[in-house]
Parts: C-alpha cells; sequence; structure tokens
C-alpha cells in the first residue's frame, strides 16, 4: 500500500479522476444506453468515493483527536513519574 504525505486527501485523487472520466463518457453519450450507464453505474460509483472521503475526513479528525490526548497522558505520565516508568 502506497504511503501519503500527511495532508494529502487520499481519495480526492481518485474522486477527480473519476469524475473527469465520467464527464468525457457523458460527453460521447448519444444514446439511452449510454445515458443509463452514468445514471446507474457512474454517479454512484462517484457518490461512493464521496462518501469514502467524508469517511476518511472523519477518521483523521478522530485519529487526530486521539493522538492529542495520548500526548497529554504521556506528558502527566512523564510528569507523575519523573520519565522513569
Amino acid at each position: 500500500m502506497e504511503m501519503r504525505e500527511k495532508g494529502m486527501p487520499v481519495f480526492d485523487d481518485v474522486f477527480g479522476m473519476m469524475s473527469l472520466c465520467t464527464e468525457n463518457f457523458r460527453g460521447g453519450v448519444r444514446d439511452s444506453f449510454g445515458a443509463s450507464i452514468i445514471t446507474d453505474v457512474l454517479e454512484p460509483i462517484l457518490m461512493e468515493i464521496d462518501s469514502f472521503r467524508s469517511f476518511n475526513e472523519e477518521f483523521k479528525r478522530h485519529a487526530f483527536n486521539i493522538d492529542q490526548v495520548l500526548e497529554e497522558a504521556r506528558a502527566i505520565q512523564l510528569k507523575a513519574f519523573g520519565g522513569a516508568l
């Protein structure tokens, strides 16, 4: 699995590429079958990727909050025990 730099949106690249592909496909649609592919396949995929983006952002917020609490707990422990465990 590729490691991403902090702050780089994991699903934004995927969403952008999928949006571009959908728009390119939409530009070539000439019949109801092509339109149904957009409505029944491509748009639901875009919505799913967008929900992954939202979930990922919420996960990062929770992870950040947990890291802060752990850092505070370590500082309290260091202060209380003088660095000796």
